[in-house]
């Protein structure tokens, strides 16, 4: 996908092209004179951009150089200032930067991993090593905790919970949670506590080889020494304030006709074509396949009714994301999928609506398998299924 410029922007301070690497402040040429300093200008844009094959994220979306960062944001990982020199990482369960900057690739951005003489790697590897201290820097520790329960989460203050969100979940989800390319927008909120809570404190691949005890999704978890108990109590009054949300409107006849056919044909063709203009002659006519929820409420039945259209019974949908469509693909494999049709968020959501789907241009059922509610920027299922005849 193409690069993205990260939430951060360029306007730090290019600090690795002013320092060298660890260990060589003192280091001399033969001719006694001062090596000339590694140029980590292209590690930082590595660092501050997304991957060119990746989602959204970037390293800086999730971790600051050091803390309090220029920006005054509490990101969810810890600074990576040091990390060049840590002994471990993931709290011990690997022991090389390159296969922690992979598990980030693969859990958390949706990219390819990297081998030691990728440029990508080595750029951002001289950037890193620019940043860290003289001498060894001690591992890092962190627990994935569950939240507590109801009633434990009740009592928060819903204020200091809107100046917490601003100072820490902004850094994705955006001012008073407008919404970015890296995070939706909560802006009518209302939402579960319980549900807030496990998604802020558990987020993250169920199937992760370096985490445990989380629950799935994208979103990065906050670990317990990175938010407190009391901290996610505030969150979660502010969260779930629910703001009043406009009806949506029925549409409007652009173009109403004022003298409809007072005598209508009295033998219609019995076999019309279908509506969309499409023909009857694809297998996959009539095949069917129920959307099972990962995220946001999704569910409904899909089904194949011509050669290029598909129709979402009793659909539903919360209506909240970043930039979400329906996708097609094959095998679950949604990532080399397709789009069809537009884009789905709404403040209202879906509640049990019929929604029709028009294959674009150049695609036909063989191209799919199965459909997929598929967030587009962050590369995440919300809900899908796979069609049976």
């Amino acid at each position: 996908m193409p690069r993205l410029a990260s939430l951060f922007g360029s306007t730090a301070l290019l600090l690795g092209t002013l320092a060298l690497g660890s260990g060589c402040d003192n280091d001399t040429t033969d001719n006694g004179a001062a090596p000339d300093p590694v140029d980590t200008t292209e590690g930082e844009r590595v660092f501050r951009e997304a991957v060119e094959d990746g989602n959204t994220f970037t390293c800086a979306t999730c971790h600051a150089l050091s803390e309090p960062a220029d920006d005054g944001l509490r990101r969810v990982g810890h600074p990576l200032g040091d990390a060049a020199h840590r002994p471990t990482y993931k709290n011990g369960e690997l022991t090389e930067l390159r296969d922690a900057v992979n598990s980030c690739l693969d859990e958390w951005m949706n990219a390819d991993a990297w081998t030691e003489d990728d440029d990508p790697w080595v750029a951002l590897e001289q950037f890193l090593e620019a940043q860290a201290p003289d001498g060894p820097a001690p591992a890092l520790s962190f627990s994935v905790q569950a939240p507590p329960a109801r009633p434990d989460l009740e009592g928060g203050n819903p204020d200091a919970g809107l100046q917490l969100f601003n100072r820490s979940c902004a850094a994705c989800h955006g001012i008073d949670a407008a919404g970015t390319q890296q995070g939706p927008s909560f802006g009518s909120r209302g939402l579960d506590a319980e549900y807030s809570a496990r998604r802020i404190r558990t987020s993250g691949r169920a199937d992760s080889d370096v985490y445990n005890g989380l629950t799935g999704g994208v979103m990065p978890f906050w670990a317990a020494d990175r938010l407190s108990d009391d901290e996610l109590r505030d969150l979660v009054a502010w969260l779930a304030v629910e703001e009043d949300v406009p009806e949506p409107k029925d549409p409007v006849d652009p173009d109403p006709d004022p003298d409809p056919d007072p005598d209508p044909d009295p033998d219609p063709d019995p076999d019309p074509d279908p509506p969309s203009g499409c023909g009857k002659t694809h297998p996959m006519i009539g095949a069917t396949a129920v959307l099972e929820e990962l995220f946001h409420d999704v569910g409904g039945v899909a089904e194949i009714v011509d050669d290029c259209t598909i129709t979402i019974s009793n659909f539903t949908f919360d209506g909240q994301g970043v930039e979400v469509r329906l996708y097609g693909g094959l095998g679950g494999n949604y990532d080399a999928g397709f789009a069809i049709g537009d884009n789905l968020l709404n403040p209202a959501g879906y509640d049990g609506v019929e929604l029709s789907f028009t294959l674009p241009e150049g695609r036909t059922f063989d191209d799919l398998d199965g459909v997929s509610v598929w967030c587009v920027p962050i590369g995440i299922d919300f809900g899908s299924g796979m069609f049976t005849q």
